[in-house]
């Protein structure tokens, strides 16, 4: 079995710090069967390691970029390089692997958890819209970011979900942001997602424990393949790194078996060892 991480990345400061330490993680936990495959501009491309399997893309949606880890793969750029994996995990740059990674092999489709359905309105918007795509939605809803499983279904899934992000764009968000946590602009990939997966994959798996874990975690790695930053500035917060308020910690002073010392201790061996790392502070 050959499996691929995939992520998009443009040369913005953050992303590139961001990708630092995914691709640190990544080197740490060794894994004998996962390629780290990153798309994206080439002079962004020419500034990450070589180790990695690089992918020119330039993605339109400049206006939108929460569509760049989508289009990437739905576009005909990928098809020559995807289809050498059997699995692939579509995420963000700003993740980091674990040990934990090495022994995940889910039998189904998974994701993890995500928070933009909470609102009736949203929940009803959403199968409303699958109505008029002529899609089924089955009533699976909060379907995380990051989602793994076999390339064919990842890539079909990306196509839709496409379509619809366009679609959502054009139509419901033209001269509106929306309102959040109402109907909003800001997660229409997420929105898009939701209905491209119900109507295309039968057997979902929504594992919150293993795709998308919280960063600022007291938990052991062990049981968590993959961790996500999301919008805080509790240890780990990507945006305190990002501001080098992390620079004066010790490695050693650090427990890497726990979630929020591992990303710590991650990001500091990223910035020792990288030179992006370097010239993006």
């Amino acid at each position: 079995m050959k499996r691929a991480i995939v992520v998009y990345v443009e040369g913005k400061r953050e992303l590139l710090l961001q990708f630092g330490c995914l691709y640190t993680s990544y080197r740490s936990i060794q894994s004998k069967d996962t390629d780290l495959v990153v798309f994206g501009p080439k002079q962004t491309l020419e500034l990450l390691p070589d180790e990695c399997i690089k992918i020119e893309y330039d993605s339109p949606y400049h206006n939108y970029p929460y569509l760049n880890s989508i289009s990437c793969i739905a576009s005909s750029q990928s098809d020559s390089v995807l289809k050498n994996y059997e699995y692939i995990l579509r995420t963000d740059a700003d993740t980091f692997l674990t040990p934990a990674w090495n022994s995940f092999y889910p039998v189904h489709f998974t994701a993890g958890l995500g928070k933009y359905a909470f609102d009736s309105e949203v929940s009803r918007k959403l199968k409303d819209l699958s109505r008029l795509f002529g899609l089924n939605h089955r009533g699976i809803h909060n379907i995380g970011t990051s989602h793994y499983g076999k390339t064919t279904q990842i890539k079909t899934v990306c196509e839709l979900s496409l379509l619809i992000s366009e679609y959502i764009l054009a139509a419901e968000f033209n001269e509106t942001e929306g309102s959040w946590p109402g109907w909003y602009r800001g997660v229409t990939s997420m929105y898009s997602g939701e209905i491209a997966i119900n109507h295309l994959i039968d057997s979902l798996v929504i594992d919150p424990d293993k795709l998308d874990f919280s960063s600022t975690s007291d938990d052991r790695i062990e049981r968590h393949p993959h961790i996500h930053c999301w919008h805080t500035d509790e240890v780990f917060s990507k945006f305190q790194f990002a501001a080098g308020n992390y620079n004066h910690l010790r490695m050693e002073t650090l427990n890497p078996s726990i979630i929020k010392d591992y990303c710590t201790f991650i990001s500091l061996k990223a910035l020792i060892e990288l030179d992006i790392m370097k010239s993006a502070f």
